[in-house]
Parts: C-alpha cells; structure tokens; sequence
C-alpha cells in the first residue's frame, strides 16, 4: 500500500508567519485557524524526510549496538509554540527540530561509533552542524549529540532542505533527558 506523504505546501515566509501569530497573543479565530494549517502542513511535510533518517539511523545504531532504542518524532504544537517563546529571533522556517530521531545506544564509545558512521557514510543529505552536548553539556547537564542535516535527494526534491535532527545518547544521558522534560 502506498503512502501518501504530506508535502509543503507554503512558502517559508508563510511559514514564518504563522509561527509569528502562533506566539502572538493577539491573533484568534480564522487567523489562527489559518495559522494552524499552514504550521500543521509544516510539520507534516518532515514525515517523509523523517522516515528516511529514522531507516538509515536504525542501520547505523543496530550495526553499533543490536539492541539499540530507536525512535522518531514530529515536534508537538505546544513544543513549537514553547521554542518560539524562548527564541524570540528565531523562525518557524528555521528550526533544525521539528522531526527529529534517536538512538540510544549502550555506552557513550557507542555513540561515538555511531557518529563516526554518519561521517564516513557517502549519504546525500547535507550536514548542517553537530552539537555535541556529551563534550560539552547544556546547564541543565543535558547530554547528547545532534547530527543536524539538511534533507537531499536528486529523485525526491519536494523536500530538499527540510532539517531532520538525528539525536545520539546512551542510556544513563536517556533516562536524564527524560527527566528533565518530564519535570519541566
């Protein structure tokens, strides 16, 4: 059976905007109806992108460590909402976390191979940046590493430039993570 794949459907100053009046306490009613599709079509469009890292991620991952824990998200609404408060520059367009995947691998060496597989694979896709949070931790002790890359294909351009982050940890940095989203 087919799938069929959400694709964008806006322009990125679209976008924009509608995560602008998704924050603005003013905006209501039809406008924010009308925010609300455009943001949820974004976020739909990265399904595809996302399915394709989470596939390669759960080669990568189970090639390392055979009982790796893998898992892929869209970013809720109320998350995207949160992001834009705290980030008050940044753009909808912009944010490099909207789909995103994870594997938890068994130790930080594991993580490690893992990235050293990513950057000794020939994918397509365009690394946009790393952020290694195991090397240096966020305040709140936060540990991990964001391989974050820009989607590319040559048969499937509807998507080209959609960021997908890919994220790296072991299971003590999980369960923390875990903690720190639960209690904030």
């Amino acid at each position: 059976m087919a799938t069929n794949w959400a694709q964008p459907r806006y322009t990125r100053a679209q976008v924009d905007g509608a995560g602008a009046a998704l924050v603005d306490e003013g905006v209501q009613g039809a406008v924010m109806e009308e925010a609300l599709v455009v943001i949820n079509n974004w976020r739909s469009s990265h399904s595809f992108p996302l399915n394709t890292f989470e596939m390669g991620l759960r080669g990568r991952a189970r090639q390392v460590d055979p009982d790796s824990l893998i898992a892929q998200r869209i970013k809720r609404l109320s998350s995207i909402a949160l992001k834009l408060r705290l980030f008050k520059t940044m753009k909808l367009s912009q944010m490099q976390d909207l789909g995103g995947c994870r594997a938890v691998v068994h130790s930080v060496q594991d993580v490690d191979r893992v990235v050293s597989l990513y950057k000794a694979s020939d994918i397509k896709h365009k690394l946009d940046h790393v952020d290694d949070y195991i090397r240096h931790p966020r305040d709140s002790g936060y540990r991990s590493v964001h391989l974050i890359y820009r989607y590319y294909s040559d048969r499937k351009t509807t998507y080209n430039g959609l960021k997908i982050e890919v994220q790296l940890r072991s299971p003590l940095q999980h369960a923390w993570a875990t903690a720190v989203e639960t209690v904030g």
